[in-house]
């Protein structure tokens, strides 16, 4: 089983626009600050928005630049369909073209997709992408669900993930901690 290199695990997350109208002001980020100013957490992030295919590979290969190593968790917030990110209201990113930006790219990072039903497909298919990406665990949602939820639950999964190392070990104290939550928004990580 693969095994993270350290316990720390800083967060780097790109971000979608969640309404056509630029008003609304919902974000994540205010959840990454959160982590970073809680008393015993102190996990650093790196948050930027995204909206295009292009800027998402360009951030990918950003990431991937070696002052980037500690940012061992990859987090992309975006509206989500089944095997796919909205990466605006006209673009969707299917996982088998995520897969190919960052093949090789995300080699011991965790790749968690905050987005609704994403993860709603075959398991074999997500083990095709861990496999081509190098990622040491891909987590995310089978089923549509709430924001508030879904971004508490991201901080609290976030924080499991700085206490151990090996994912089957996160993966049980979750499902000891916050199982009827799991369940509830069918939340998944598949690993090696």
């Amino acid at each position: 089983m693969k095994t993270a290199n350290s316990y720390t695990k800083q967060i780097f997350c790109i971000e979608g626009d969640w309404h056509p109208d630029l008003r609304q002001k919902d974000t994540i980020e205010n959840a990454l600050r959160f982590m970073e100013t809680a008393s015993g957490m102190k996990v650093k992030y790196i948050h930027r928005h995204c909206s295009t295919p292009e800027e998402l590979e360009h951030r990918i290969k950003e990431y991937e630049k070696k002052i980037y190593d500690q940012f061992s968790i990859f987090y992309l917030a975006f509206h989500g369909v089944p095997n796919g990110l909205k990466l605006n209201q006209k673009t969707i990113l299917s996982l088998d073209e995520l897969a190919t930006m960052s093949e090789n790219k995300l080699q011991n990072k965790i790749l968690h997709l905050g987005s609704c039903q994403t993860l709603n497909i075959d398991k074999r298919h997500i083990k095709k992408m861990l496999k081509k990406t190098g990622a040491l665990c891909i987590s995310g949602f089978k089923k549509e669900v709430p924001f508030v939820s879904s971004t508490i639950f991201d901080v609290l999964y976030f924080e499991m993930c700085q206490y151990y190392k090996k994912m089957d070990t996160i993966e049980k104290y979750m499902k000891t901690y916050y199982g009827k939550l799991m369940k509830e928004l069918q939340f998944v990580m598949i690993y090696e």
